[in-house]
Parts: structure tokens; C-alpha cells; sequence
């Protein structure tokens, strides 16, 4: 017998309307990164998985390619702590530089809110948050593949912290190490793989 690692995949969330089709573009993008809006997915297919288990995104954006197309024998399951992250634009990032620098403007302001500690919800809670879904999937994964759909800023956090054996949580500075301001997080549908074994150096 091979022995066969078990991977973990953790993807973005497939497109969505990121701008309105009219009207204020910062409102909405304010209103988007808040979470007071939940835009549905724009496309047109689900998201295409192989595997046994799949924790996801409550928000309607992930739902919506997840939910009609449920595979028999999968287990499926719906989780709050793999919505995004919520960011007020407006505390870090004024109109006049958004408009002209756009998602640029949000990461570098994201990072530093972040660093500082002052986004809505605290470091605490996030990582909080992180090492729950973690540590469920080391241990449900045993023998499995598992799939985790989420948004941006979560897994960009998620990621530097397996990447970084939990520096990350301590020295919040590391995050200019995975988030880059003039840089994409990940495309849609597009995210990073986690070998079981990598989470075994985490202490969940």
C-alpha cells in the first residue's frame, strides 16, 4: 500500500459582483466588506470538489455553488466561521484613495488594521476562529480530503499562519508576507493546498 497524504484544499469563493452595476461603487464596497450586504455568486457553475468533506462559507456568494449541487456521500457542512473577515473601508482607507488605487488601497489598510488590532473583530477571536476549523480538520480528516471555502482575507490569514507553524498569531508584522498590496490574494476558485501533516507542527 502507498501511503497516501491527505490533503486539505482550501479555496476562495467562485465570482461575484464586487461592484454594483450602478450606483455608489464605495458604498457598496463599503457595505460588502462590513458584511451588510450578501451579494449571491455570479457563476454560472459549481465549484468543482473531490472531496469527502466540505466545510464552507455561510455567506449566499459560497452557498450558492455549493448547496444545488450536493454529491451523495459527502458530508457537507455550512459554517459561520469561514464567512470573511469583516473590515470597515472607511476607517483606513478615505474615498479619494480607494478611487484610485481600489483593492490595493484595501489590502495594505486591511494589514494594517490587523496589525494594529482594530479591525471589527479582534486577532483573538480570528485565529480563534482559524485553529476551531483546524483542528476539526486534522481530526476529522483522518484518511480523508477535505475542502474549505472561504474569502480572501480568512484564508490569506489561514494560510500564514500554517505557513508561518503559528508565528503569525504572535508576530502579526509576518502578514506583509502573505498579503501584498499590489498583489491579488487568490482568483476565484483558486486558493492553496495544506498537507494533514503540516498541522501537526500547529498546536490545535
Amino acid at each position: 500500500h502507498l501511503f497516501i497524504l491527505i490533503m486539505i484544499q482550501c479555496i476562495k469563493t467562485l465570482r461575484y459582483e464586487t461592484e454594483p452595476k450602478q450606483g455608489d461603487a464605495f458604498a457598496y464596497a463599503v457595505a460588502l466588506g462590513l458584511g451588510k450586504i450578501d451579494p449571491p455568486s455570479s457563476a454560472s457553475t459549481a465549484l468543482v470538489l473531490r472531496s469527502d468533506i466540505v466545510l464552507y462559507s455561510s455567506l449566499r456568494r459560497v452557498a450558492d455553488t455549493i448547496e444545488p449541487y450536493q454529491k451523495q456521500g459527502v458530508i457537507y457542512e455550512r459554517r459561520d466561521t469561514l464567512r470573511e473577515i469583516v473590515f470597515n473601508i472607511e476607517e483606513f482607507c478615505p474615498r479619494s484613495v480607494w478611487e484610485k488605487e481600489r483593492s490595493g488601497a484595501v489590502r495594505r489598510g486591511f494589514k494594517e488594521a490587523f496589525i494594529r488590532n482594530a479591525l471589527p473583530i479582534s486577532r483573538e477571536h480570528i485565529f480563534r476562529e482559524i485553529k476551531d476549523i483546524l483542528s476539526y480538520s486534522r481530526k476529522e480528516g483522518k484518511g480523508k480530503d477535505i475542502a474549505l471555502i472561504s474569502h480572501s482575507f480568512r484564508l490569506k490569514i489561514m494560510e500564514g499562519f500554517i505557513r508561518s507553524r503559528g508565528e503569525l498569531e504572535h508576530i502579526p508584522e509576518r502578514i506583509h508576507e502573505y498579503i501584498f498590496n499590489d498583489q491579488k490574494t487568490y482568483e476565484f476558485g483558486k486558493g492553496f493546498l495544506v498537507q494533514t501533516s503540516e498541522l501537526e507542527e500547529l498546536n490545535l
